[in-house]
């Protein structure tokens, strides 16, 4: 009895030890259908449209055993990163990226020889494929051959489409699943939205230079490797208007083109036929000069030199006329017509409002004449300076000049804070009821130089530096400005300044020289120091923002020329 006694005060004891040995039989149990431990798996899961840290720390509590690091890069930057890509064992991408990745991507369907899965009884079209098959988007998302021509294990699961699994897929499946459930089980609500572009957002791309640069025998390749026209490249990835600068006559007397891509009419006319097979609108953004116009320099076109204002005005309306009319009557759709460049004060030689007032509504009354349809945009620039852009508004309104959209240069290492640019130009949009838009921005995927000719910015440069200067912080760039002027009132879109002015591609600066010469495709040529004497005239050559294209300096596409893509999904 006395034992019987016993063994009943101690049965808890004894019950609680035979849980524990069942807990201990079955995760041992459990961990070995899951995943050998010694085979930890390294994830990298693509989180376009959520933050890369919030998402990583969301899924820590529930990361299953034998995963050893979960890296969360945004936009898939990974695919493009070989090293990377031969750490993962699992990579994890949306369907709806994959799609953005290849034209040619189809999910595989629910019939062929993959294991649907589903999560709490609700089927999610999870299916699993081992990667050597060669099957679904892996095959042509990643290259599998290694340096020796073997084939690689590297794995994609898309959410709404297949994963690719190495041969053990049950020892891969017990790991993965867990995490890719984590990742579908989070609804939307708990997600970070994404931001919805108002309708008709152009996300634009200027292409000043494009013709000098082919002309130099300058190519461009596709995603794929291909060589492709890089008007259709950019149109893929999501742009949507092409803008292209007017020079009136970027030539000197014996024909030497001024450089900076030479832009007169001509070129203008010839990009904007190749963008609109392309799908791609223009925005004619007149310079009303001979050469680069900007707050430092306006200087009038050679052909309107000393005349009164009265005549100038009605020389810009004809020259303004005249353009127009031959770009629609080649069939040229534009979308928004620029009347001068960066005119914080000064046009066409006018150095006072009185005369730059003049000469806008010259220039608007031409655009509302030849293409009523098209937006009349006014650009300026250095938002970050207090009561700028409030002043030049005013005196705008008060003069009563014609126009649809406020236009602002932006580039984040010269021109302040997002959060001030959304403030100046909500405050335009609110109190005078102009659409807004960034006309030009820009930022450099590296701080080095590659065309022998230095960078405005880069590696020592004083400028700030909001953004890495990596291809990872220049789509972060893009990004964070697109957004901004999203969100702001009246915003209407972002324009990117010559993401495809790149280097010439020759071994040294004498070389590249004779290229910029007889081309143009560098900044400036000597030619052009008859016009412009004091800048060109001492500085000319090369390109100084090839680091800021979204192509490097073979013509290969940046994986940061995606970013516009993303908000188009």
């Amino acid at each position: 009895m006395k034992t019987l006694k016993t063994v009943l005060r101690q049965l808890p004891l004894y019950l609680a030890l035979i849980v524990l040995a069942v807990i201990f039989w079955s995760w041992l149990f459990g961990l070995r259908l899951n995943v050998k431990p010694e085979k930890k798996l390294v994830v990298y899961i693509d989180a376009a449209g959520t933050d890369e840290l919030a998402l990583a720390e969301r899924l820590a509590p529930t990361m299953p055993e034998g995963i050893e690091r979960v890296e969360v890069r945004l936009f898939s930057y990974a695919l493009f990163d070989t090293e990377a890509i031969k750490k993962a064992d699992l990579y994890i991408v949306p369907e709806s990226a994959a799609a953005g990745y290849r034209d040619s991507f189809v999910p595989l369907p629910v019939e062929t020889n993959g294991k649907l899965l589903s999560f709490d009884g609700v089927p999610y079209g999870v299916r699993v494929y081992h990667a050597e098959t060669d099957k679904g988007a892996a095959h042509d998302l990643i290259d599998y051959r290694t340096s020796e021509g073997t084939k690689e294990d590297f794995y994609l699961f898309f959410s709404a489409g297949s994963v690719h699994l190495p041969g053990n897929a049950d020892a891969v499946d017990g790991a993965a699943l867990p995490l890719a459930e984590a990742l579908l089980a989070m609804n939307e609500d708990d997600a970070e939205a994404p931001v919805t572009l108002p309708e008709g957002f152009i996300l634009g791309m200027d292409v000043s230079s494009l013709l000098s640069e082919e002309a130099s025998s300058v190519k461009y390749y596709d995603f794929t490797g291909n060589e492709q026209d890089v008007l259709k490249t950019l149109a893929q990835n999501g742009i949507t208007h092409l803008r292209v600068r007017v020079w009136n006559d970027p030539f000197d007397a014996e024909g030497h083109g001024y450089g900076g891509g030479n832009c007169d009419l001509e070129t203008a006319l010839t990009i904007g036929r190749r963008g609109a097979e392309e799908g791609l609108k223009l925005i004619v953004d007149f310079h009303y000069s001979d050469f680069w116009a900007d707050p430092g320099k306006q200087a009038v076109p050679k052909a309107w030199e000393g005349l009164p204002l009265d005549e100038k005005s009605e020389a810009l309306y004809e020259y303004t006329k005249m353009s127009l009319q031959r770009l629609r009557d080649e069939g040229v759709p534009v979308a928004m017509v620029q009347i001068g460049n960066e005119t914080n004060g000064a046009l066409c030689g006018e150095k006072t409002w009185a005369g730059v007032h003049t000469l806008m509504e010259a220039g608007a009354k031409a655009v509302r004449e030849v293409l009523p349809e098209a937006k009349i945009a006014l650009h300026f620039t250095n938002p970050e300076r207090a009561g700028a852009y409030a002043d030049i508004a005013k005196r705008l309104s008060q003069a009563g000049v014609d126009y649809d959209v406020f236009a602002s240069s932006y580039y984040p290492f010269w021109h302040g804070t997002l959060e001030n640019l959304s403030a100046v130009l909500s405050d335009v949009h609110k109190t005078y009821g102009k659409d807004v838009l960034v006309m030009e921005t820009s930022y450099p995927y590296t701080d080095k130089d590659t065309d022998f000719w230095g960078n405005t910015v880069g590696a020592g440069s004083a400028s700030a530096l909001p953004f890495p200067y990596t291809v990872q912080g220049q789509a972060d760039a893009v990004k964070a400005v697109i957004e901004t002027v999203a969100n702001t009132d009246g915003g209407i879109g972002v324009v990117y300044w010559e993401g495809a002015w790149i280097s010439v591609g020759g071994k040294s600066q004498a070389e590249n020289k004779k290229t910029w010469e007889t081309f143009g495709s560098g900044w400036a040529t000597s030619f052009a120091g008859t016009y412009d004497p004091k800048d060109a005239g001492r500085y000319f050559g090369g390109c100084a923002v090839d680091n800021q294209a979204f192509f490097d300096e073979n013509g290969k596409p940046l994986s940061s020329l995606r970013t516009f893509s993303t908000f188009l999904n």
